[in-house]
């Protein structure tokens, strides 16, 4: 069974589902279900969560202390009894002074009126449990009439209806106080989907029961299927065969049959855990939902509603956080008190002069002129004392608070706050306040050291990259020696006279031979001169050449454009204002940054392996850092408080004020900046690295390979040719070139030139070397091309 019932018919079809065993699906139950007292299983499956503990916990969230009850429905009447028993004797934070039950909105209005006249300048509280347009009419009514109040009234709708479509236009739900719950959160993928294929902006909260409930029958059904597919068919065939009766007996004198699977099926029902558009689905034993959550709304004055906070049926109302919390207690800290600023001496932040005058001169530093600054925009009096035990403060069992040092005495109340080089972390936080950090610092980088080194023309570039530029030369170079063998393009037929005197007379001889510039050693002069951008004697002369040199080209004026450029800004050093730099001084690390010795047993034998002394330690500051109070670094300094303390906000605007101004910037300058300085040695250049420079040897490998791809292409395509000509395979024509490619680099006497016409192959056959250098009378004839032949 799925559908919606009133309350007062809901009973009597509890008692059949429950007798019949048949499963009973309903957006919702009535507010007070009373469970088979038998102790069997209850077939009822209700959608709609109890939130009347809601409604006690919103009422309590406002700080209500009287309300005013008004329902309209059975249903309300036992909700309002449930609200009376969770009161309970001695423990309610709000009394329900007024209860009424009414029909329609000039009912309510009227009760409202008669309460007006008792008492007209109070604050009243109105929960009001009906439906959507009662609700509508009453907030109507009431803003028109001008007996009643606006402002001292503020209206609890916990029928569920803000989920229904407030049309905007109506101004009278702008003008009083609304707040109620809506059951759909429009920041769910489930709900935004299912609006958009509802092609409305709004659900009722009954529909979208409803669906679920539906939803919630499919999901169970084929689970059970799932488990026995054939259950369905069996109870078809039987309901055939008993369709020879003209109606089933609801009160049998025989033995009542239940539905064979009504168990079954209900308690896969109550295992459903499904994300419906009212949000998780999942049911207790009872058939009661269960993990739910309910949204809580207010209208706003340009009829908006505005999400307030999320309840949870077991953690309650989190209401949502303020963008600015406790903005609303700023200034309310005592003016005329002397609060007790506490410090530790450390220097350049704290620095005790010994021959003071006056007990303003007595603390020098970059803490106390902050303090100065910070406390007296707060127009508060302060006096600064240093710490105790000389300790910034870590975790101490042995004293009361369980901290000691300033961490402790903020602790223990002894100081109102804490201007110090105090580090933020996390176990700090735990027990006092930080505000926002006034100076941040990193750990100075060992590689950050100043130009002027013996190779220093290197570090523009990192050490990647000089491997990758080294590598670049030798993989161009090599790519261009492979694509230069296999294109035809590169071959040239060269002819030369060779001279010689025999006895009688001088004979000179022609001869004709094929020739390839590009080996493997000017294939390298080729790239080098290309990258230093003085150019090469030789060039390529093929398409796969020229794209390999393109490519390189491209590479080279890149490389060398950046290199200067970054060359440029490690060589041009200047002085530029603080708030511009990263980080502007190199200092210290303050005693809270030194890291801790293990402190020495008192009665133990390992004391003796613990000792200082034993482990030849001393007591230094190893490390330095680098300040700033314009990006935020590794650790921050901030103003400490002890929990809750109403200075923080105040301090914090300070601290805005102070950097907005440059004021603190100078404190800086002032404090960790040596003036005397005419240049800033710290500012400078970085290496780029190799992720900066990843796309352009890209762009080389990309160039490479279809370089490499356009010579294998042609050397396919003349090798078919010749095959065709010689009238052989061309794998066999494929096979004999790469045979003599690999000949490339032998030299060949050369041969004399023949009267009868011969044809050569493209690669000249044994015609692959250089013709000698004191030969004399060479001649380029022509660009090889396939085959030639010789005249």
């Amino acid at each position: 069974m799925l559908g919606a019932v009133t309350p007062d018919s809901f009973d009597t079809l509890h008692s059949y589902t429950n007798t019949f065993q048949v499963p009973f699906v309903t957006p919702w139950f009535p507010e007070k279900v009373i469970p088979p007292t038998s102790g069997l299983i209850d077939y009822a499956i209700s959608l709609k969560p109890d939130y009347h503990r809601a409604v006690i916990d919103t009422i309590t969230f406002y700080g209500w202390k009287t309300i005013i009850y008004i329902y309209d429905s059975h249903d309300g009447l036992l909700r309002l009894q449930q609200l009376y028993q969770s009161l309970q004797p001695g423990m309610a934070t709000f009394r329900i002074t007024n209860v009424k039950r009414v029909s329609n909105a000039i009912e309510v209005v009227t009760f409202l009126g008669s309460l007006e006249r008792l008492d007209r300048w109070s604050n009243k509280y109105v929960v009001l449990d009906c439906g959507t347009k009662l609700a509508k009419d009453t907030l109507i009514l009431h803003v028109r009439d001008v007996q009643l109040g606006r402002r001292n009234y503020h209206y609890f709708l916990t029928g569920l209806v803000l989920d229904d479509r407030w049309e905007k236009e109506v101004s009278e739900y702008g003008a009083i106080n609304i707040t109620g719950f809506r059951l759909l959160d429009f920041s769910r993928k489930v709900v935004q989907n299912f609006i958009e294929v509802w092609r409305r902006d709004s659900i009722s909260a009954q529909a979208a029961l409803m669906y679920d409930a539906a939803q919630v029958l499919v999901d169970s059904i084929l689970r059970m299927l799932r488990k026995k597919p054939d259950f369905l068919r069996s109870n078809m065939r039987r309901n055939n065969f008993a369709n020879n009766s003209k109606a089933i007996d609801c009160n049998p004198t025989n033995k009542i049959s239940p539905y064979e699977y009504g168990e079954r099926i209900s308690k896969i029902i109550k295992r459903t855990e499904l994300d419906g558009l009212t949000g998780l689905i999942r049911f207790t034993e009872t058939g009661h939902r269960r993990n739910f959550t309910l949204q809580l709304i207010e209208m706003t004055v340009n009829r908006e509603m505005i999400k307030i906070g999320t309840w949870y049926d077991d953690r309650g109302l989190i209401p949502v956080k303020t963008k600015l919390p406790g903005l609303k207690e700023l200034g309310f800290y005592d003016r005329n008190k002397v609060y007790i600023m506490s410090t530790i001496a450390e220097d350049p932040y704290v620095i005790i002069n010994n021959e003071y005058t006056d007990q303003s001169s007595k603390f020098t530093g970059f803490c106390v002129d902050l303090a100065y600054l910070v406390l007296e925009k707060l127009e508060i009096k302060f006096e600064i004392r240093l710490v105790k035990d000389r300790k910034y403060g870590a975790i101490n069992t042995k004293l009361p608070s369980g901290w000691d040092g300033l961490v402790g005495e903020l602790v223990r109340k002894e100081a109102d706050l804490a201007i110090a080089p105090l580090t933020v972390t996390l176990e700090r936080e735990g027990v006092i306040d930080f505000s926002k950090p006034f100076l941040s610092f990193d750990v100075k980088s060992k590689s950050n050291t100043p130009f002027s080194t013996t190779f220093s023309f290197f570090q523009p570039l990192s050490k990647e990259i000089w491997l990758c530029i080294i590598g670049s030369f030798f993989g161009v170079s090599f790519c261009l020696f492979l694509v230069s063998r296999f294109s035809p393009n590169e071959w040239r037929v060269m002819s030369f006279t060779d001279s010689h005197t025999t006895e009688n007379n001088e004979v000179a001889t022609t001869k004709t031979t094929v020739v390839n510039e590009f080996n493997l050693w000017n294939s390298m002069w080729f790239s080098l001169g290309s990258f230093m951008q003085q150019g090469s004697d030789i060039a390529p002369r093929s398409i796969s050449g020229r794209i390999v040199g393109s490519v390189w080209c491209f590479f080279a004026l890149v490389v060398v454009s950046t290199y200067t450029a970054n060359m440029a800004s490690y060589l041009t050093i200047t002085r530029i204002n603080e708030p511009l730099h990263a980080y502007s001084k190199v200092t210290n690390c303050p005693e809270d940054q030194v890291p801790k010795y293990i402190e020495e047993p008192d009665d133990t034998w390992m004391g003796f392996l613990s000792t200082q002394s034993f482990l030849g330690e001393e007591k230094k500051k190893p490390c330095e850092m680098l300040v700033s109070v314009t990006q935020s670094g590794i650790k921050d300094f901030a103003v400490a408080f002890p929990k809750g303390s109403k200075l923080r906000d105040g301090v914090n605007l300070a601290l805005q004020a102070l950097r907005d101004s440059g004021e603190l910037q100078a404190l800086v300058r002032k404090w960790f900046i040596d003036t005397k300085c005419a240049v800033d040695h710290e500012v400078h250049g970085t290496s780029l690295s190799l992720n900066q420079f990843a796309g352009l040897f890209y762009i080389l490998v990309a160039g490479l390979g279809m370089a490499l791809t356009i010579a294998l292409l042609e050397f396919i395509q003349h090798g078919r040719s010749e095959a065709v000509r010689a009238n052989i395979s061309l794998r066999k024509a494929l096979r004999d070139n790469a045979s003599r490619n690999a000949r490339l680099n032998q030299e060949t006497p050369p041969r004399e030139q023949r009267e009868e016409t011969d044809q050569m192959d493209w690669n000249g056959g044994g015609f692959a070397g250089y013709y000698a250098s004191g030969q004399s009378g060479v001649q380029e004839e022509t660009a090889l091309h396939g085959s030639f032949t010789q005249v």
